[in-house]
């Protein structure tokens, strides 16, 4: 545990007992203690343990927790941890005075282990600066290290009432992050001359502290909010030696330079408010929040580049020639909502809502100006950075019917209008219909069904692009993506709850989903969903009872696009004499879909296949009063495939073919547990836990760690390369109650 979350929860532990000790209402505690250890071990083809313990900490150790309850005439104090001392612990102690105040301490250990024993050629991984000689493709002299980042967040609570309606309130906490995190980059100045696995160091500290006040009583609320956020980074830039220039020697100054996390600092308001008991049986609720995010960093001068004079000859200082120094950036989140629930007869009951969220970006446009010659300019011309602002408002009412006691429908009816600040869509308009029947007239079974209708129309801005369709532009004219798309959706789902005899249960759920995305040439076109959930139990929980489900579920994506290869780099004589990026002359109109295909130049489709099946039982079995028994079994498979279709008169040089390993797993889990209870007081459990995942993807399968790229190497570090692995864990732990 951290000395900071010692500090706070042991002083604070020590003196609620203390407190309480010397009240005349002395507390009085009752809980369990539980002492263990746990044995794991993986199997001599598992290569990488992370993804066993991605989440959560299995490694070979002790166990313990933690569960006390201290309960008084006026006083409570509740204790409770677990895993501690592990990579996922967690401590919280609560407390207080019932209708006076309440405070609560915790600390909570999140973890993310991502890939262990990656491997790299840099030196100094975990600090800013990552060196190496290059090339280096012998793997054996790399360096090892872990792909993981540690949460730690330590917080506290107090609030005070003193048994009136008015009440305040103070929040604080810290979240460190630490580890490290992945980031790719190319080689050179593009993907196609490779790109690098490059480790880059997490030192991330969030603190916030929040004060709230308000007044509570049976028909009202109001409530006023205040927070102070702030995010520092111990490291905001990473340079890393890029392989594609030259031999590079470590030490030489050869070295890209990527932005990370800036500092930032974040104030907010927010109040809150409702009135109950109103005629009609109306219910009015609101709420107004005004957030402001700034920070100031200064902006780089110059980046490693490839200047085009004198052509080839890499250059450490190529200027960016930005037109401010320090990049000052300032946002402001601000929103608005009002619902009115109503109940105006008996069978009737309404809701109305209005929520308005607006975003506005204050940040400064920044313009890069690179000479011609840099290699550095966009499309031949100064780079400029785009500042997204919107304002979105969603508008909407529900009106429920109430047929008879049993028979319920309920309407809806939905509208959102999006603006924002966006090169291909500026303006979005979503219109949403729902029926919803819901029937309770069989004393053993709950029926529901819904059904929505969602219509969403764009504004497309890039209709014009282009001068002409050997102009890299033109292309944007028929690109639509689709998370703006005009899309017509059509969803509906089946609920069933039933109880056909004594000690039965019985669940069922499906789910349809299509998705039509209206004036969509090149990008996503269609796509579908069907799930099935289906459940089934037995028995009774004190004695024996069985549980089963299966879920079954069917994506499909269809989209289409286009390969683009014969352009010019705009040197040289003709056919090449183009400006850069633009049609070959003896290729042209390469930027319209509706040109006939060629070797270079060609539309292509595919069709996108996810198939996901779960399956599982569990049981529980009391066989003696002393004796309790459960187990459970998982089955998982997810099985994705791609389909591809070229334009007809293309001949691509890379097959076409079908790729039937597109994020391919299998899981099989299997628990075993086991209580003894010796007397009132002690208590024993062990078990035992089977698990093996599998894993098979085309951009994975036959891993290396070099591969050739144009004219320099791809350096990558085995992340996510091997998640493979069987594991066997065996678990005992005492409990001890009093």
């Amino acid at each position: 545990m951290r000395a900071t979350a010692l500090a706070v929860i042991v002083p604070m532990v020590l003196s609620a007992v203390a407190l309480a000790a010397e009240g005349d209402d002395g507390l009085k505690f009752e809980g369990s203690i539980g002492l263990g250890a746990i044995l794991t071990n993986t199997s001599a083809g598992t290569k990488d343990e992370a993804k066993l313990n991605e989440y959560r900490d299995l490694r070979s150790g002790a166990l313990s927790y933690f569960d006390i309850k201290g309960r008084g005439d006026n006083r409570y104090l509740d204790m409770f941890g677990e895993n501690l001392g592990r990579d996922d612990q967690y401590l919280d102690v609560r407390g207080g005075e019932y209708l006076d105040y309440k405070y609560r301490v915790y600390d909570n250990r999140i973890i993310h282990n991502r890939t262990f024993n990656a491997i790299t050629p840099y030196s100094g991984v975990g600090t800013s600066t990552l060196d190496a000689t290059f090339p280096n493709t012998n793997t054996d002299t790399w360096n090892r290290f872990d792909f993981a980042t540690k949460r730690d967040n330590v917080g506290a609570m107090f609030e005070v009432s003193k048994n009136s309606p008015w009440f305040f309130r103070m929040d604080a906490n810290e979240v460190r992050d630490k580890g490290l995190k992945l980031i790719g980059g190319s080689n050179g100045t593009s993907p196609g001359q490779g790109f690098t696995d490059k480790p880059f160091p997490v030192d991330f500290t969030t603190r916030n502290i929040s004060a709230e006040g308000g007044y509570a009583s049976k028909t009202g609320q109001l409530s006023v909010n205040v927070l102070h956020s702030t995010f520092s980074n111990e490291n905001e830039l990473l340079r890393w030696k890029n392989p594609f220039f030259g031999p590079g020697a470590a030490g030489s100054n050869l070295f890209d330079t990527t932005t990370l996390p800036p500092d930032n600092e974040t104030n907010k308001i927010s109040i809150n408010g409702n009135l109950r008991q109103l005629p009609l049986g109306s219910t009015i609720a609101g709420r107004v929040t005004y957030a402001k995010t700034t920070n100031n960093f200064p902006i780089l001068t110059s980046i490693l580049s490839v200047p085009t004079t004198p052509a080839g000859s890499p250059s450490a200082d190529t200027a960016t020639n930005p037109d401010r120094t320090n990049f000052d950036g300032d946002v402001v989140h601000k929103t608005l909502s009002l619902s009115v629930y109503s109940n105006p007869a008996q069978a009737v009951d309404t809701r109305v809502y209005w929520y308005e969220f607006k975003k506005d970006n204050h940040s400064p446009t920044v313009t890069f100006a690179p000479s011609a010659t840099s290699n550095l300019q966009c499309s031949g011309a100064n780079c400029v950075t785009e500042i997204l602002s919107f304002d979105k408002t969603n508008i909407g009412t529900d009106v429920g019917y109430r047929i008879d006691k049993t028979n319920r429908v309920v309407f809806g009816l939905d509208y959102v209008d999006l603006n924002r600040d966006r090169v291909d869509f500026d303006e979005t308009k979503d219109w949403r219909e729902t029926v919803e029947y819901k029937n309770t007239s069989l004393e053993s079974l709950t029926a529901r069904a819904k059904y929505q209708h969602l219509q969403r129309r764009s504004h497309f801005l890039e209709g014009q692009a282009g001068a002409s369709a050997n102009d890299p532009e033109f292309l944007n004219r028929f690109i639509a993506r689709f998370d703006a798309s005009n899309v017509d959706q059509d969803l509906f789902k089946i609920g069933l709850d039933a109880t056909p005899a004594e000690l039965w249960d019985v669940g069922f759920e499906g789910i349809l989903k299509h998705n039509d995305y209206k004036d969509t040439f090149l990008g996503r076109t269609k796509d579908n969903r069907q799930e099935l959930f289906l459940s089934l139990g037995y028995g009774d929980i004190k004695k024996f009872r069985v549980l089963l489900f299966a879920d079954v579920e069917y994506i499909q994506y269809d989209s289409l696009h286009r390969n683009i290869s014969t352009v010019s780099n705009g040197t040289g004589t003709a056919p090449n004499n183009t400006p850069n990026g633009f049609c070959q002359s003896t290729a042209p109109n390469c930027y319209d879909p509706n040109t006939a295909a060629n070797n270079s130049n060609y539309n292509w489709d595919a069709t996108n296949k996810d198939r996901n099946y779960a399956f599982g039982v569990g049981a529980d079995w009391a066989a003696t009063e002393r004796w309790k028994f459960s187990s459970s079994l998982l089955l998982e498979r997810t099985y994705g495939t791609v389909d591809f279709a070229v334009q007809a008169g293309a001949n691509p040089t890379v097959p076409q073919v079908p790729i039937s390993n597109y994020d391919n797993t299998r899981r099989v889990s299997f628990n075993l547990k086991s209580t003894y209870k010796q007397s009132e007081r002690l208590e024993f459990t062990g078990g035992y836990a089977y698990d093996k995942f599998r894993f098979s993807d085309i951009a994975y399968d036959g891993f290396q760690y070099t591969i050739p790229a144009g004219t320099s190497t791809s350096y990558l570090s085995g992340a996510y390369a091997f998640p493979n692995f069987i594991a066997n864990s065996f678990y005992f732990v005492s409990v001890y109650k009093f």
